[in-house]
């Protein structure tokens, strides 16, 4: 793994602290740095990459040249190096990470087993590197520093160490990057950041396949399969991988407080659980420990020369090869959640696919990368979303002309690009089809029957059964009333003789579109299994096919539903926002039909009570992320705390305050903050005498009557779906069954539906005093708290933000520490209130491949 953080001022004197055994509780906290090593030497820091060597930097890292190179200057003379800035970040940490099965391996092995992992991790951290100095060395030059230009690369010093802050083994290496790089224009100046940061992911992808390379050859180990790029060790048990992680017995015993054992709860756990190190043992020491800990697992030393001989290692063959690019270029590779892609995800993906006895150099993955980008299972788009490649020549004052960068080019398949074409064509194509086309006096009728019809819902319904389009577009700001004036069109249709039905992406929300507006409705999911099953019969002819939630629909499955309703003649009607929750998967087709086609369009929004809060939502929605949050700021609706665990405390604090578990909801964007919140909030009311004396345990928690509860697991055998939330009624610990009021419907929860796990292979109840922000779509309550954590868009904070009539509130602290904090300094903790501004400001909507295609190969591929 390979994670990333900015160096501050002062901090490179720690690395050579640990290269010197001298670092002292005094020294860390005077510099600055979190404390986080055992006492006793590492490994001497050693100069490496390009711009290093052009400096004259070699072997052994001194102290005054690196302190040097961090602040601008010439490690020989002192002398600026370009342009002194006051503001100059001096460089980042690089910080290469084995897989903990490595890592005990290194650990607890011999000298002669250490000395081959240390060699193989070494290899992979420089080949790594190199992949970074020819992608990240670059500057930027022009007015604005609009134009990037290449650099020689990077001067870095790599210090590598062999503990955890927890004393744990855990081979990795720190590699600082000075910011600085020689340009190809002859000038030195700061790297382009966003760059380093851009390509990082990449390089611990070829960090981890190269060391898997290296140690099948050398130790013929076999290898577990590759999630997310890392992969560990055949063959040592996981409690051994369990025993030599930190803080295992204090987060076992803080998951036992809790009365929960799901993953969500364990990183709640573990951010709840740190503590400081042991100042009194060298690592030195701590191997004879590490050794009878893990023999007493059955990790011992002849069951580690066991384990290794086992594998034979290859080369890469033609059907190798041609595996990795069949998966790739197939709708669960590359373009599986997004359109487009780019070159570092070719190299990721060809990382992840590689089978673990094939042992390739760094240059061979990315020359398999290039081959396919070439061939004609891809397509290149233009560089940039809608923007044209970047000049690639920069014209000096001096006359002289310097190579420069274009900006990072998209790519997309043919097989995507052809369905994106499909549906806009259809779209465009069947305006004039006279599909769904209801009697007028079966429309005036319905608008009459529902006088508290705004006039732009009354437009609406009037649009969707007059024109004859063959697909429409509904686009409402949150709280505008669709699923109401959906109710009024679809009695327009049935008494028309329509028959009319309905999916949505969630089964709640498709049962809320069948109460609400009384159109029979399913999930996409399950249409698209009976289209697949019984495709005549599952949309009647010349029906109409409501589609709610439609921004949240793929490309892929859009495009069958297209197919489907036009071999039936049916309309399709499409209802949703594309500001609002983004879909899952490739998508952009949403968007892309409401900007070509008339759509219809609701924009007074009839939820919130405030009209200041009505306003600032509209702000938030169309990026005016600033302005929306002072007005809440103003109106003492923001919280900010220095802590996230205080902040968290604070939120549940003010949720209880309203005395409201029912209609006050809390939101969160990781299931992680909603375990911690919803155990806070249970907490609560436990003390408060709110719940039953009687607990059933289950693996979601203790419940008791009165437990607001959410069902995580879709049922039709007892009418209940993902997402719904109730009340507990009673408990039966004898029949290990639960029963609910969901919605006013009493659902026996019995021990068939509490045994199994959901999708995600999580209990199938939950508490429901905090929900996700993703299981809030749709939804309408009183008041809300939202926590803003996490990697937050401004899609997910308008949906969050627009549930509650009469207040929403926003909870934000600095991002915690993720974890990196296992072997690295925490860098400084940045400010909430930009940070908080700077996420809402990200969007995650998606856009379509075709939108962003400017090159003529593109139009040869479109025409096949």
């Amino acid at each position: 793994m390979l994670s990333i953080g900015k160096l501050a001022t002062g901090q490179a004197d720690y690395y050579l602290e640990q290269a010197q055994g001298s670092v002292t509780r005094a020294g860390a906290v005077s510099s600055g740095v979190e404390d986080y090593y055992l006492g006793g030497p590492e490994a001497s820091g050693e100069w490496i990459g390009a711009g290093a060597e052009a400096l004259g930097l070699t072997g052994k890292v001194d102290a005054t040249a690196l302190t040097r190179a961090l602040s601008g200057q010439h490690p020989a003379t002192g002398e600026a190096l370009g342009r002194v800035l006051s503001a100059r970040v001096p460089g980042f940490d690089l910080t290469f990470s084995a897989p903990k099965s490595v890592s005990v391996f290194f650990g607890v092995g011999d000298d002669k087993l250490r000395a081959v992992i240390r060699a193989a991790h070494d290899r992979a951290v420089l080949d790594a590197l190199g992949y970074m100095e020819r992608e990240a060395a670059v500057t930027r030059r022009g007015p604005g520093g609009v134009r990037p230009i290449a650099g020689n690369g990077l001067v870095a010093a790599a210090f590598r160490h062999r503990t955890s802050r927890a004393g744990d083994p855990q081979l990795h290496t720190h590699v600082l990057v000075a910011n600085l790089t020689l340009g190809a224009d002859g000038r030195w100046s700061t790297l382009d950041g966003r760059r380093i940061y851009a390509h990082a992911k990449t390089a611990g992808y070829l960090y981890e396949a190269r060391l898997r390379s290296l140690l099948s050859r050398e130790l013929g180990v076999e290898w577990t399969p590759v999630r997310n790029g890392i992969a560990d060790i055949v063959g040592v048990p996981p409690t051994v991988l369990r025993a030599f992680s930190r803080r295992r017995a204090d987060i076992k015993a803080e998951l036992e407080r809790r009365g929960t054992t799901s993953a969500a709860a364990a990183q709640v756990a573990a951010l709840q659980t740190r503590r400081g190190k042991d100042y009194g043992v060298t690592p030195e020491q701590l191997v004879p420990e590490w050794r009878r800990r893990a023999g007493e697992l059955g990790l011992d030393l002849e069951r580690l020369g066991m384990l290794g001989r086992h594998a034979s290692v290859r080369g890469l063959d033609a059907e190798i090869e041609r595996s990795i690019v069949e998966r790739m270029a197939g709708p669960s590779g590359l373009t599986h959640r997004r359109s487009t892609f780019t070159r570092r995800d070719v190299i990721q993906a060809v990382c992840e696919r590689l089978p673990a006895d094939v042992s390739l150099p760094v240059a061979q993955i990315e020359r398999i990368a290039d081959h396919f980008l070439e061939s004609e299972r891809v397509v290149a788009l233009a560089a940039g979303e809608r923007r044209p490649a970047r000049d690639r020549v920069l014209r000096l004052r001096d006359g002289r002309v310097v190579a420069t960068l274009p900006s990072e080019r998209l790519y997309s398949t043919p097989e995507l690009l052809r369905l994106e074409r499909r549906i806009i064509e259809y779209a465009l194509e069947s305006q004039d089809a006279e599909v769904g086309v209801a009697r007028a006096r079966a429309i005036e009728r319905a608008i009459a029957a529902r006088p508290t019809l705004a006039s732009e819902q009354g437009t609406m319904v009037r649009r969707l059964t007059e024109e004859g389009a063959g697909v429409a577009v509904v686009v409402g700001e949150a709280g505008t009333g669709k699923t109401f004036a959906l109710g009024a069109a679809r009695e327009a249709w049935e008494a028309s003789g329509r028959r009319v039905i309905g999916v949505a992406i969630a089964r709640r929300a498709a049962r809320e579109l069948e109460l609400d507006a009384g159109i029979p409705s399913t999930s996409v999911a399950a249409l698209l299994d009976q289209l697949r099953r019984r495709p005549v019969s599952a949309i009647p002819m010349r029906a109409v096919l409501v589609v709610d939630e439609a921004g949240m629909v793929s490309t892929r499955q859009l495009a069958v539903l297209v197919e489907s309703a036009a071999a039936r003649r049916a309309k399709l009607v499409l209802v949703g926002d594309h500001r609002q929750l983004a879909e899952l998967e490739a998508g952009g087709a949403f968007r892309a039909i409401a900007a070509r086609l008339p759509a219809i369009e609701l924009h007074e929004n009839r939820r919130q009570v405030d009209g200041w809060e009505r306003a600032a939502l509209a702000q938030l929605r169309h990026g005016s992320v600033e302005q929306a949050l002072q007005s809440y700021d103003d109106r003492g609706r923001i919280v900010i705390k220095d802590d996230a665990v205080d902040l968290r405390r604070q939120l549940v604090a003010d949720w209880w305050s309203a005395r409201d578990p029912e209609g006050a909801v809390m939101i969160a964007y990781r299931r992680a903050d909603v375990v911690d919140l919803n155990g806070r909030a249970r907490a609560l009311m436990r003390a408060a005498g709110a719940l039953g004396e009687t607990e059933l345990r289950l693996p979601g928690g203790a419940f008791a009557v009165n437990d607001r509860v959410t069902l995580r697991r879709n049922d039709p055998r007892l009418g209940v779906s993902n997402g719904d939330r109730g009340i507990v009624l009673a408990i039966d610990p004898a029949a290990h069954s639960v029963d609910v009021d969901v919605g006013g419907q009493l659902v026996q929860l019995d021990s068939a539906y509490l045994a199994r796990t959901n999708s995600r292979n999580g209990p199938s109840l939950a508490h429901g005093y905090a929900i996700t922000g993703h299981a809030a779509q749709g939804m309408t309550c009183r008041e809300t708290f939202v926590l803003a954590l996490g990697p937050l868009s401004r899609e997910w904070g308008y949906t969050a933000l627009s549930r509650g009539r009469e207040a929403n509130r926003l909870y934000a602290a600095a991002s915690e520490p993720d974890e990196r904090s296992e072997y690295a300094p925490t860098e400084l903790r940045s400010d909430a209130r930009q940070e908080l501004a700077a996420a809402l400001s990200r969007s995650a909507g998606q856009t379509l491949a075709s939108d962003v295609a400017r090159e003529p190969r593109l139009q040869r591929e479109l025409e096949l």
